[in-house]
């Protein structure tokens, strides 16, 4: 092996672990106020903190690159959070979930797997705020998931109150 190539490879390594420990800490709580589960078909809407957890990886890897890596959004790329929750807000959940899995990742769209594309969308609603009702995970399954509505967000439950 030619030291280049080493280099190459301990520098990918890094990378990847890097991403790894990023993922963990965006999966961590944030300290938000509480924006209810309640959805606004009456529905709690619940996700569990291993899918929470799982969507923080799949979004370090695939969609942090566009939208940033704290959901800031870029020069044409929308935010994940403020214009996020308003675009989203009452809208069944399913509709969101069928968009991220047939229009993302931009640069490879429809490749998510239906248990990574409820992981994100759980991350998603995590990180804007949402309590999850309970433990149980967010289902995959389509027509669940058009049970269940994106909920209302305040501003100041945005994000944690960030945007």
């Amino acid at each position: 092996m030619t030291l280049s190539f080493t280099l190459r490879v301990t520098f990918v390594v890094s990378v990847l672990v890097a991403c790894l420990h990023i993922g963990q800490a965006w999966a961590a709580p944030h300290s938000t106020v509480q924006a209810g589960s309640q959805s606004g078909n009456g529905h709690a809407v619940s996700f569990s903190t291993e899918q929470v957890a799982h969507g923080a990886q799949i979004y370090a890897g695939a969609c942090a690159m566009c939208h940033g890596a704290d959901l800031e959004g870029g020069h044409d790329v929308p935010d994940l959070g403020t214009y996020f929750t308003a675009r989203w807000a009452n809208t069944p959940i399913d509709q969101l979930a069928g968009y991220i899995s047939h229009a993302m990742p931009l640069m490879a769209p429809g490749t998510l797997p239906p248990q990574d594309t409820a992981a994100l969308v759980a991350f998603l609603l995590h990180q804007n705020g949402v309590i999850s009702a309970t433990d149980a995970p967010l289902p995959m399954e389509e027509a669940r998931l058009a049970k269940l509505r994106f909920p209302v967000l305040s501003a100041s439950s945005v994000m944690g109150g960030k945007r």
